[in-house]
């Protein structure tokens, strides 16, 4: 049985011992009446209460005690009805529970399935991303040069890996502050001209970059380029020192969680609680 149709069940029995308890009451306030009206023919029952009159009374109180009876025969078999169904009422409520139980079960472990699903996605990458570079760096020198690929001392302070979406809310903004503050900063604004290889050079500015900062938002997670850049930067993580630095922007923890629990574990910075300038200052 479905949760909707358990729930439908506990309405209706709900509403069915309501009505029984509303009879009940009345045929209390029906009992409580007839022993009522008893007791007032028998107080008005005195030594000068004629014979007849006396019959008529007597009559009158064997029909109120037979009334009685069967009122009481009618609670009887309402409180017979409100047991059974107070007892089917317990049933489904179990069943209820049980089947919501069940249900949050399913959904515990769809998320977890989702988020293992999604650090396979991630480490696939990575692994591409590694195969990419073993495998230019074995290219001849006039084609690609290893050595100028990672040169010895980084040529920029950070590279900014970010969704073009989000250049004006805050990526443009903090690039051209950092910029400003002495900062050498790798902004494809700031750095590619018409006629550039996008890939070559976003893979230098990459290996040139002493730290990258990553604008994580959902339309960083929607790009391919964004992952490709996230994934350069996870590779030089991989060698043992801190290079991303994460900015959350318009995304909640538990959306960044279900794209990359890794990069959820950051400690990072949100643009809904620091300014451009306070970002800047804290990077």
């Amino acid at each position: 049985m479905s949760i909707q149709s358990t729930l439908s069940s506990i309405s209706s029995l709900q509403r069915d011992i309501q009505s029984l308890q509303r009879q009940l009451t009345d045929e209390s306030k029906k009992l409580a009446s007839k022993s009522s009206r008893i007791a007032q023919i028998n107080a008005s029952i005195t030594k000068s209460t004629s014979l007849s009159t006396l019959q008529s009374k007597q009559r009158e109180i064997q029909n109120l005690e037979k009334e009685k009876v069967k009122i009481q025969e009618k609670q009887a078999d309402i409180n017979k009805k409100l047991a059974d169904k107070t007892v089917q009422l317990h049933k489904y409520q179990e069943q209820l529970y049980k089947e919501q139980e069940k249900e949050r079960e399913k959904e515990q472990k769809k998320f977890t399935d989702s988020i293992k699903q999604k650090e396979r996605e991630d480490k696939a990458r990575q692994d591409q991303m590694l195969n990419q570079i073993r495998t230019l760096s074995a290219q001849p020198s006039n084609q690609f040069s290893f050595s100028n690929l990672i040169a010895p001392q980084p040529t920029y302070d950070a590279f900014i890996s970010h969704a073009t979406e989000d250049k004006n809310d805050v990526v443009r903004s903090l690039a051209e502050l950092l910029r400003s503050k002495g900062f050498a900063i790798w902004y494809d604004e700031f750095e590619l001209t018409v006629g550039d290889g996008l890939r070559r050079s976003i893979d230098k500015g990459l290996a040139n970059s002493r730290f990258g900062i990553v604008i994580l938002s959902t339309n960083f997670f929607a790009k391919n380029w964004t992952n490709y850049e996230l994934d350069g930067l996870v590779s030089k993580e991989m060698e043992g020192r801190k290079v991303i630095l994460p900015i959350w922007h318009k995304i909640s923890k538990d959306e960044v969680t279900r794209y990359s629990p890794t990069l959820a574990d950051k400690l990072a910075l949100n643009t809904a609680m620091y300014t451009i300038e306070e970002l800047a200052n804290e990077l």
